[in-house]
């Protein structure tokens, strides 16, 4: 799921910096070091996240926060990315049958 930034603080970017030097670079969950901000890229290293314990992005208590590698990141989110889309094709379900509902009356 792409990233909403405008859900985010202006300094995002600074607390999130902040959460992985906490971390020691290291992804919380599994323990395996990630690629340092302004490291090469290295196909043995992860990129580390920092993921919302609560999907709420404009809830960045320090407790909500935590870094993770961007598998174990993916795992974290992936209940909460299939109920959203759940909800999303029940919303698009809906928009379509009261369009449909629409047109039928205009005719």
């Amino acid at each position: 799921m792409p990233m909403e930034r405008h859900r985010y603080p202006d300094n995002w970017d600074e607390i999130a910096t902040q959460v992985k030097e906490e971390a020691g670079w290291k992804c919380e969950e599994c323990g395996k070091q990630c690629r340092r901000l302004g490291e090469p890229f290295d196909t043995h290293r992860r990129t580390l996240t920092v993921h919302h314990r609560d999907h709420t992005p404009e809830n960045c208590e320090r407790s909500n926060l935590v870094a993770l590698c961007a598998p174990c990141h993916l795992r974290a989110d992936k209940h909460h990315h299939v109920r959203t889309r759940k909800r999303r094709a029940e919303e698009r379900r809906r928009h379509m049958a009261e369009h449909e509902r629409a047109a039928a009356g205009a005719s």
